[in-house]
């Protein structure tokens, strides 16, 4: 079965040649198109059913498309949703090792299906790599768990380095423009993590239901750029424990609060993400949480933290707000837990976040930290035995 053929520095003179060569070999083709490619120029037979028309960047004429029959294609690539491209991961063997990596960078996003297909065929280039990547037109999302000699592999797709190389980048940004990607530990091979590699288009990449009462929808639009500072572990460690009366804010769960967290952290109790903003509501209404003061926030990765301090700062007018970065996952790679730090851990992964641990001083944690792959909670407690 034919799912695509890439052609690169193709010429516009044999542009139609790939074309004949697959009505030849499967006159069922339904759907024939061009499709523009970051890295390298593509032709692709598009997706089963498709209605859109896919124009042909980067050659010197006009864009063009052929309506012809098409196969359905391998249900182990693509399944469910339109907005889902989807495979098996690859088996690793159980002596290799997996780092466990996760990013986010908020940004917009004017083509995320388009974007979704040309990410996808990359990342299928990856030995081994499993995880979730989401897409929306508010930036992107992901979390993986990668072979260890494929990681710089991995950096280069989501970077802006050498975009014009074949091997660079093949985003229209730099994912890790504002953060380096968020390390976590490093695993054996056979150690669950994530079953499928996957990447999707969602509405958001953190669905928050945020309403506001006002009508001028666009006036009440909250920038995730404006979300207050982050401080990093060293930084966040020293005001914590420097602090008395401090209001500090745990924008999780209560199903994850409950299994662990900060010293004279205040939970939120949620059930879901989405009545976090009732919840501050009510909190600043009833002068339990002064917009006057410092409030500090934090979550497992750092992402709810975006929209929580946008929240805080344009919504309910705190002028100072604080957010840990890396959340939970950098506190613990620099409060020196080996299980999160690679042997050969450089500390570029996480710039001033590798910076010395607290020197012995009892951690801030307490408890176990949820986490979202298959492994579900990582065990911070030996540390405070």
């Amino acid at each position: 079965m034919i799912n695509s053929l890439i052609i690169r520095s193709i010429q516009p003179a044999r542009l139609f040649l790939p074309a004949a060569i697959a009505i030849a070999l499967s006159p069922s083709l339904a759907y024939v198109a061009l499709v523009p490619g970051n890295s390298c120029r593509q032709f692709r037979i598009a997706p089963p059913f498709a209605t859109k028309k896919i124009l042909v960047r980067n050659f010197p004429f006009r864009p063009s498309t052929l309506s012809l029959s098409l196969p359905t294609p391998d249900s182990s690539y693509t399944q469910g949703s339109p907005a889902v491209r989807s495979m098996k991961a690859l088996p690793v063997p159980t002596e290799s090792k997996l780092q466990l990596l996760s990013f986010y960078h908020f940004i917009p996003i004017f083509e995320p299906d388009e974007l979704r297909d040309t990410l996808f065929e990359r990342l299928q280039t990856i030995s081994g790599l499993r995880g979730t990547v989401y897409i929306a037109k508010e930036g992107i999302n992901a979390q993986f768990a990668v072979p260890t000699g494929e990681l710089d592999n991995l950096i280069r797709v989501f970077g802006r380095k050498n975009y014009e190389d074949i091997g660079g980048g093949c985003l229209p940004f730099d994912a890790f423009e504002k953060n380096p990607p968020n390390m976590g530990n490093v695993v054996d091979g056979g150690t669950p993590t994530f079953d499928r590699l996957i990447v999707r288009t969602r509405d958001y990449i953190l669905r928050d239901g945020i309403t506001f009462d006002d009508k001028e929808s666009e006036d009440s639009k909250l920038d995730w750029s404006d979300a207050g500072i982050e401080l990093a572990p060293p930084q966040w460690d020293e005001q914590l424990r420097q602090r008395k009366n401090i209001q500090l804010l745990d924008c999780r769960n209560k199903y994850e609060s409950d299994q662990g967290s900060f010293v004279s952290a205040k939970p939120l109790n949620t059930q879901t993400f989405g009545e976090t903003w009732e919840v501050l509501d009510s909190q600043v209404k009833s002068q339990s949480l002064d917009p006057s003061e410092p409030v500090y926030i934090f979550c497992t990765g750092g992402i709810r933290c975006v929209k929580v301090g946008a929240y805080l700062k344009q919504h309910l007018g705190f002028d100072d707000v604080r957010s840990l970065r890396h959340g939970i996952i950098g506190y613990e790679r620099w409060d020196g837990d080996d299980s999160l730090v690679s042997d050969n851990d450089d500390g570029n992964s996480g710039s001033d976040d590798a910076q010395d641990n607290q020197g012995g001083r009892d951690s801030l944690w307490r408890g176990d930290n949820f986490l979202f792959d298959k492994r579900r909670f990582h065990d911070t407690s030996k540390k405070e035995s």
